[in-house]
């Protein structure tokens, strides 16, 4: 396991500023109300999340730093209620980043899982595109290590960086997220061998 992969898997304040800087890490003095999850909001005070961009995923979250977050009722935009029912949320959720120009990565204020919404579903009981991440921290870990590839995607050493990226991320079992799935679908359209 490469250090690389063992940071990814455990981020810390140290490593994250090391790739992003210091002043990108988000970490909120006061959280919304909703966002109850002890983990999450743990994760955010001691650590951070990054506040950044990534031209690899076409990824953002600097909204954060801003304070703009997006809080979302998850029975309404993940189609577990229709969107003309007017009950009020039960569960609410907050987008973290946006990645592929529209895709969501919503945090759950009670379980802090990353589940990815598809905004383009959300009238037809179709918003939820799929499992993410278990945590905020899985997901910063994620934001580390794709911004440690992204030079790497330069030049001609981007098939054995593609291959290197999916290893990594097949060592540290998210296989399964839909996020990654997605990063490799546009990776390989892009860099693979055929």
């Amino acid at each position: 396991m490469t250090n690389d992969v063992k940071n990814a898997a455990n981020p810390t304040t140290e490593w994250l500023a090391s790739v992003f800087g210091a002043d990108t890490l988000w970490r909120p003095t006061e959280a919304p109300a909703a966002l109850v999850h002890t983990g999450t909001l743990d994760f955010l005070r001691t650590v951070g999340f990054p506040a950044v961009t990534l031209d690899l995923a076409d990824l953002d979250s600097t909204k954060l730093l801003a304070g703009d977050i997006w809080e979302a009722d998850a029975d309404e935009i993940f189609g577990r209620r229709y969107p003309d029912d007017d009950s009020p949320p039960t569960e609410l959720c907050y987008a973290f980043a946006v990645y592929g120009g529209e895709y969501h990565l919503m945090v759950d204020g009670k379980s802090g899982t990353v589940d990815v919404y598809d905004p383009s579903g959300w009238d037809h009981a179709e918003g939820h595109a799929g499992h993410a991440f278990d945590g905020v921290g899985e997901l910063a870990g994620a934001i580390g290590l794709l911004a440690r590839f992204e030079p790497r995607f330069e030049g001609d050493g981007a098939a054995a960086a593609l291959a290197e990226l999916r290893a990594a991320v097949e060592e540290l079992g998210w296989s399964d997220s839909v996020f990654w799935e997605w990063v490799f679908e546009t990776l390989e359209d892009e860099y693979g061998d055929g």
